[in-house]
C-alpha cells in the first residue's frame, strides 16, 4: 500500500493562486503514469493525495522513487517546487466494496503522514520483502516510532537515492523529537539553567521537576530545549503535552493520552489509556501549563505511582506541592547592572544577548555598540529581563532605535495598563504586549484580537472565516503579526502552516476582543466554524476515512467546548440564534461522544443543553427533542436505563405532536433498544418494527438500516436464530447499499452470534475470523468489545476453555474501564455458552487465563482469537 500527498498544499495554494490547479493536475498526471507503469492500482484519490496498491514491495518502491524523480525534474509553475511525501506499508487490509479498510490501511496512511516532502518512508514489513535495491539507492534505519492511533511502535526506514532529496527533518511521529514544539531560533541565555535541570531530571530518584515562575519568563521554551537535549536518554519516549486549554483532570488525562499516542486503543477511559501505555516505559513527559488545571497534583501523583519509569518535567506558575516534587524557579534573564557600561559588560548579560539576537533577525545589521549599549541595557532593565517582553520589543527594531524603544516603553509602563494588584513583572509584560498591540495597524489589531477567540492552533482558512479583518488578506495580516512576535507559525502534522498564540498573548487578545464591541459577532462566527468543521468530520466517521475524521475532531474539540460553553446559556444571556447554534453543535458532536468513548462528557453537555431549552424555548422544539435523544442514548449506553428511557419516551411524544416522522422513527428505534435492555422484548419488537415502517414512509434508508440491525437482536432474544441470520444479512445489504462500513461491521458481528446459535461454532468462527480485523479496525469503542465477546462465545462453544477465559478477562476489563456494562439480554446470550464452559474448567486454570486476559490490549486479544485452529477436516477460513 502506498499513500502520498503534497506537503504544505495550502501554502502552495496561497503562493501559486490561480496556477495551483495547474500544479495539482501535473502532480496527478506524473504520479498516475508512474503508478500504472509499475502495475499499481489506484484505490482512492482525494484532493492532492493518492492511495495505491501494488503486487509487490519492489514495484511499490520503484514506483515511489521514479515518481519522486519525475516530480523533482518537472518545471513547476513560477518555479515553486511541489514536494510529495510517500509512505509504504505491507499488510492484510480487508476488502470492502471496491476498496480496502482496516488497521493496516490506517497504518500505511500514518507512515506517509510522518514523512516530509520528497521523502519515501517504509515499514519493516515492506523492508523485509524488498529484494535488490534500485541502483544508487540505500535504506536508512530511522528507528522505532510511535504513530498516532497505532498501538505499538513501528520500525521505519527511508530511502536515500543519489540525485534525489536526501536531508529531511525528524519524522512527524509521536515520542520522538518531532513531538516537541519547534522554534525558529535557538535558546539564548539559559546555559546555567539547562545544566542545572539536566542534573536534576536525570538524578537517581528524581521523578518530578516543576519549572515555576510568572508568565513570560520562558518556562515552556526552557523545558522544550531540555527535553530535546535529553533525547538520547529517551530515544522513543519523550512526549510534550500542551495543557493550556485544559482546566480539569479529565481533560488533562485526555491531553496526555493523545500526546503519547494511547488514543488508538479506544477501549479505555483517557487516564487508563495513558497509564496503560506509560506503565512500563522509560519516558520523559513534559507537562506544560499546569497552573489552571484543577487537581493537576492528583493527576501527576497518579502518573508517578502507576507509571514507575516515567519522569515528569512540568511548567506551572505555582508548584504542585507533591512530596516528590523538585521545584525549579525560572528567573528572568540576567540584566546589566547600572555600573556595567562597556559593550563587553553589557553584552555578557542574557537579556541583552536575547534582545540583540532577536533585533538582528528583523534588522540584519543591528549590533551592540558603544553608541547604543547604555540604551539597550536600560531597556533590558526596564523590561525586567522577561524573555517574552524582550522579544516583543526587539521585533520593533526594524523601525525604532533602542533609544526610541526605551522612551515609548517608559511611557507605556507608566500608564498603568494592567491591574495594580498583579506582580510587577506581570504588569511589565502586560504593558509590553499592550504597547506592541498599540503599534499595529488598525486592520492588524482587528485580526489579532479576533485570533483570541480560538482555543488552539488554526489554519489560514479558519482565520479567513472567523478572524481576518475586512480589508486585508488573512495571510498578509498573519504575516504582520508574526513579524512582531504576537503570533507564531507552527507546522501541522500534515506539513501545513498553522497559527497559534502564546497563552499570555492569547489572554490579552481575548481581553481586547471583549472590550471591542464585536465579541459576540466573532464568537458567533467561531461557533459556525466549529459547527462546519464537526459536521464535515462527522460525515466521515462511518467511512474508510475514519482516521482522518478522528484527527479533525481532535483538532477542534477544545474550540468546540468553548463554543458550547458560550452558546448554552439562558435566554436572558444568549440570543435565540446563539442558543440554536449550541443545540446544532450538540447534535453534531453526539456521534463522536457515543462511538469513541466520551459518554460522560456528552451527557454533561446535553444536561446543560436541556436546562437551557426548558428555561428558554417551547418544550416541543426539535432542539429539545435532539437534546433529549442525545442525553438518552448516552445514558442507555452506560446502562443507566431509567433516565434514558424516560427521556426517550418524552422525545417520542414530542416527535409525534409536531408530526416529525424522521425523529419519530429515530426515537422508536432508540426506545426499542432501551426496552430490550430492560427485558421487554415484545415492547422492543413493536417499537423497532414501527421505526422500520416510519422510515419507509419517510424514505429514509439510513433510519431503516439502523432499525433492521436492531431487529436482529430481537430475533435472537426470542430464540428465532434462523430469522436472526436472515435479518442480519438483510441489514448488511442495506448498509452496503448506503456505503456505511461501520454499519456493515456491526451487522457482521451480529450475524456471527446468530450463526453460532443457528449453524454451529465452526461456521460462526469462519465468519468471525473473516470480519473481526476489519471491524476492530473501525476504532469504535463498543464494537471492539462486542467482537471480543463474539470470540468468547465461539471459543466456549468450541471447548477451548483457556481462550474462553482469556478473552473473557480482556473483554470484561475493557468494558468495565470504558464504563459500558453489558446489557442483561447480551449477558444471557453470553452465559448460554460461557456458563457450561466455566463449569467444566479447572478453577485455578480458569483464574490464571482470565487474569492473563485482563492485561491484554484489544489488538493482543484479537490475535489470541485468530490464533485458534479449526479441527482437521473443517473448511479453511476465508480471509480477504
Amino acid at each position: 500500500m502506498l499513500f502520498s500527498d503534497i506537503e504544505g498544499s495550502t501554502l502552495m495554494l496561497n503562493r501559486l493562486g490561480a496556477r495551483w490547479g495547474e500544479a495539482l493536475s501535473a502532480q496527478r498526471s506524473i504520479l498516475r503514469v508512474t503508478f500504472v507503469e509499475h502495475d499499481g492500482h489506484e484505490m482512492g484519490t482525494e484532493g492532492d493525495s493518492f492511495f495505491v496498491v501494488f503486487g509487490s514491495a519492489q514495484q511499490a518502491l520503484e514506483a515511489s522513487l521514479q515518481g519522486q524523480r519525475r516530480l523533482q525534474q518537472h518545471a513547476w509553475p513560477d518555479g515553486v517546487a511541489v514536494r510529495v511525501r510517500m509512505g509504504l506499508h505491507t499488510g492484510e487490509p480487508q476488502r470492502h466494496e471496491d476498496g480496502y479498510i482496516g488497521i493496516d490501511v490506517h497504518r500505511a496512511a500514518r507512515i506517509a503522514a510522518s514523512a516530509s516532502g520528497g521523502q519515501v518512508v517504509l515499514s519493516a514489513s515492506t523492508h523485509a520483502l524488498l529484494g535488490q535495491l534500485p541502483e544508487r539507492a540505500m535504506l536508512r534505519n530511522l528507528g522505532r516510532h510511535r504513530l498516532k492511533d497505532i498501538a505499538e511502535p513501528e520500525q521505519l526506514y527511508d530511502v536515500e537515492v543519489l540525485g534525489l532529496l536526501r536531508d529531511f527533518p525528524p519524522l512527524r511521529s509521536l515520542g520522538t523529537r518531532a513531538n516537541l514544539p519547534t522554534y525558529a531560533s535557538e535558546l539564548v541565555g539559559r546555559d546555567v539553567e539547562l545544566d542545572d535541570l539536566s542534573g536534576l531530571i536525570t538524578a537517581p530518584g528524581t521523578r518530578l521537576v516543576t519549572l515555576t515562575g510568572p508568565g513570560g519568563t520562558g518556562k515552556t521554551r526552557l523545558a522544550v530545549e531540555l527535553a530535546a537535549r535529553l533525547q538520547d536518554d529517551y530515544p522513543c519516549d519523550t512526549f510534550f503535552v500542551g495543557l493550556h486549554t485544559a482546566d480539569r483532570a479529565p481533560l488533562m488525562w485526555s491531553g496526555i493520552a493523545e500526546a503519547v499516542g494511547a488514543v488508538a486503543e479506544a477501549d479505555l477511559l483517557p487516564h487508563e489509556r495513558a497509564l496503560r501505555f506509560l506503565s512500563d516505559r522509560s519516558s520523559l513527559l513534559v507537562l506544560d501549563n499546569l497552573e489552571q488545571v484543577v487537581d493537576a497534583d492528583v493527576v501527576v501523583s497518579q502518573l508517578l505511582n502507576d507509571a514507575p519509569e516515567v519522569r515528569v518535567l512540568a511548567t506551572s506558575r505555582r508548584p504542585l506541592h507533591l512530596v516528590d516534587e523538585q521545584e525549579y524557579p525560572v528567573s528572568t534573564l540576567t540584566v546589566p547592572g547600572p555600573q556595567q557600561t562597556s559593550v563587553a559588560e553589557v553584552g555578557a548579560s542574557g537579556a541583552v544577548e536575547l534582545f540583540v539576537r532577536r533585533a538582528a533577525m528583523v534588522r540584519p545589521r543591528f549590533a551592540l555598540t558603544e553608541d547604543n549599549a547604555d540604551d539597550v541595557a536600560a531597556l533590558c532593565r526596564r523590561l525586567d529581563g522577561l524573555p517574552l517582553a524582550l522579544e516583543l520589543a526587539a521585533a520593533r527594531c526594524r523601525l525604532l532605535s533602542p533609544r526610541a524603544l526605551l522612551s515609548r516603553i517608559d511611557e507605556r509602563l507608566g500608564s498603568g495598563v494592567t491591574a495594580s494588584d498583579r506582580a510587577e513583572r506581570q504588569r511589565t509584560l502586560g504593558a509590553t504586549i499592550a504597547w506592541s498591540y498599540d503599534l499595529l495597524r488598525p486592520a492588524d489589531q482587528v485580526t489579532f484580537r479576533r485570533l483570541g477567540v480560538f482555543s488552539s492552533r488554526v489554519d489560514l482558512a479558519a482565520i479567513a472565516e472567523v478572524a481576518a479583518s475586512e480589508v486585508d488578506d488573512p495571510l498578509d495580516a498573519v504575516a504582520h503579526l508574526v513579524d512582531v512576535s504576537l503570533a507564531q507559525v507552527v507546522e501541522a502534522p500534515d506539513g501545513e502552516p498553522q497559527i497559534t498564540l502564546l497563552e499570555t498573548i492569547r489572554q490579552f487578545a481575548r481581553d481586547r476582543l471583549q472590550a471591542s464591541g464585536e465579541c459576540d459577532e466573532i464568537k458567533m462566527r467561531h461557533t459556525h466554524w466549529c459547527l462546519k468543521a464537526v459536521k464535515e468530520a462527522s460525515a466521515l466517521l462511518h467511512g474508510p476515512a475514519q482516521m482522518s475524521a478522528l484527527d479533525r475532531m481532535a483538532a477542534v474539540e477544545e474550540d468546540v467546548r468553548a463554543a458550547l460553553d458560550w452558546c448554552l446559556q439562558p435566554a436572558d444571556v444568549a440570543s435565540k440564534e446563539r442558543r440554536e447554534c449550541g443545540y446544532a453543535l450538540l447534535a453534531a458532536m453526539n456521534q463522536y461522544w457515543y462511538r469513541f468513548g466520551y459518554p460522560a462528557e456528552g451527557r454533561g453537555w446535553h444536561k446543560r443543553g436541556l436546562a437551557v431549552v426548558e428555561s428558554s424555548d417551547h418544550d416541543d422544539s426539535p432542539h429539545f427533542i435532539d437534546a433529549l435523544h442525545g442525553a438518552a442514548i448516552l445514558a442507555v449506553q452506560q446502562n443507566d436505563l431509567v433516565p434514558g428511557t424516560a427521556a426517550l419516551e418524552r422525545a417520542l411524544e414530542m416527535s409525534r405532536r409536531i408530526g416529525d416522522l424522521d425523529r419519530e422513527a429515530r426515537e422508536c428505534n432508540s426506545l426499542g433498544i432501551a426496552r430490550r435492555e430492560a427485558g421487554d422484548i415484545e415492547g422492543a419488537r413493536t417499537l423497532i418494527e414501527s421505526s422500520i415502517e416510519l422510515a419507509r414512509q419517510r424514505g429514509a434508508p439510513g433510519r431503516e438500516a439502523t432499525a433492521l440491525s436492531n431487529l436482529v437482536l430481537i430475533h435472537m432474544d426470542a430464540g428465532n436464530f434462523s430469522s436472526a441470520v436472515e435479518a442480519a444479512r438483510r441489514a448488511i445489504a442495506a448498509d452496503e447499499a448506503l456505503g456505511d462500513p461501520w454499519g456493515v461491521a456491526i451487522n457482521q458481528c451480529n450475524l456471527v452470534f446468530a450463526l453460532l446459535n443457528a449453524e454451529g461454532a465452526e461456521t460462526a468462527y469462519q465468519a468471525l475470523a473473516d470480519v473481526a480485523p476489519g471491524a476492530m479496525g473501525m476504532g469504535d469503542l463498543e464494537l471492539s468489545i462486542d467482537v471480543l465477546e463474539d470470540f468468547v462465545a465461539v471459543m466456549a462453544a468450541m471447548g477451548d476453555l483457556e481462550r474462553t477465559a482469556t478473552l473473557l478477562g480482556a473483554s470484561e476489563r475493557h468494558r468495565a474501564s470504558a464504563g459500558m456494562p453489558r446489557t442483561a439480554p447480551d449477558q444471557q446470550h453470553l452465559d448460554r455458552f460461557v456458563a457450561p464452559a466455566r463449569a467444566t474448567a479447572d478453577p485455578e486454570a480458569w483464574r490464571r487465563a482470565y487474569a492473563a486476559g485482563e492485561s491484554l490490549g484489544v489488538d493482543e486479544a484479537l490475535a489470541v482469537g485468530l490464533s485458534f485452529q479449526l479441527p482437521a477436516g473443517t473448511a479453511a477460513v476465508g480471509r480477504s
